[in-house]
């Protein structure tokens, strides 16, 4: 979903911003002791002492922002309440989303066609976003316990689609998360490159790429990207 649908850091920059605004206009004498660059420490701190954070990035933000509002002087009883606070203003904003030119034309194109199942190591909500309903099966990493790529959350989708391995196709930005891990599990794969961002080495030279989605659109009237 993210930097395949719609470009990611312009919504995590502004949902950070937005909820730091409404954090400073009701605990002032937090944002008073911990800035933006203070709470992302903490986050990495944290995720870097455990990282099976990696299949839940709501619970390490909201968990950073808990122990951040620690340090401030808060009780844990408050400081848990305001950062369950802060974070629903976070994924408010973090769901305010614009897609690539092209990505939700071919999305409701395909619906209904095609068995579709996104999967996300991300927090994107697409019921709040408004996609869900474009969708046969939606996971994150939140949802199956693990994060791509680890084959589960493939192996999930395939399962729920009742799709076998060699009639699917897996579409995504990440070489190693989406490509290379689609690929290990038996599923064709496509780097979807709409940032316009140099060919990595690590993707094989039979792997196809497009950077606009009429392109992809094509190669799936034709069934051959």
């Amino acid at each position: 979903l993210d930097n395949t649908l719609w470009p990611v850091d312009p919504v995590i920059a502004r949902a950070e911003q937005e909820s730091w605004r409404w954090l400073a206009a009701r605990a002032p004498e937090v944002v008073a002791r911990v800035d933006v660059d203070a709470l992302r420490a903490r986050r990495n701190a944290l995720f870097a002492a455990r990282p099976e954070y990696i299949h839940n990035l709501t619970a390490l933000r909201r968990d950073a922002m808990a122990q951040a509002m620690l340090d401030a002087g808060l009780s844990p009883a408050a400081a848990d309440d305001l950062a369950a606070q802060a974070l629903a203003e976070f994924l408010e904003h973090r769901n305010r989303v614009e897609f690539f030119p092209g990505a939700l034309a071919l999305l409701e194109s395909l619906a209904g066609r095609y068995r579709l199942a996104a999967l996300s190591n991300g927090n994107a909500d697409l019921a709040r976003i408004g996609v869900a309903h474009l969708f046969d099966v939606v996971l994150s990493a939140e949802k199956v316990g693990r994060a791509k790529p680890d084959p589960a959350m493939f192996a999930r989708a395939l399962a729920e689609t009742g799709v076998q391995p060699s009639r699917a196709l897996h579409i995504g930005d990440h070489p190693e998360q989406d490509v290379l891990a689609a690929r290990r599990h038996g599923l064709g794969a496509v780097w979807a490159n709409p940032l316009r961002l140099p060919r990595p080495d690590s993707l094989p030279a039979d792997v196809p790429a497009f950077e606009d989605f009429d392109e992809l659109a094509r190669w799936l009237e034709v069934g051959t990207p």
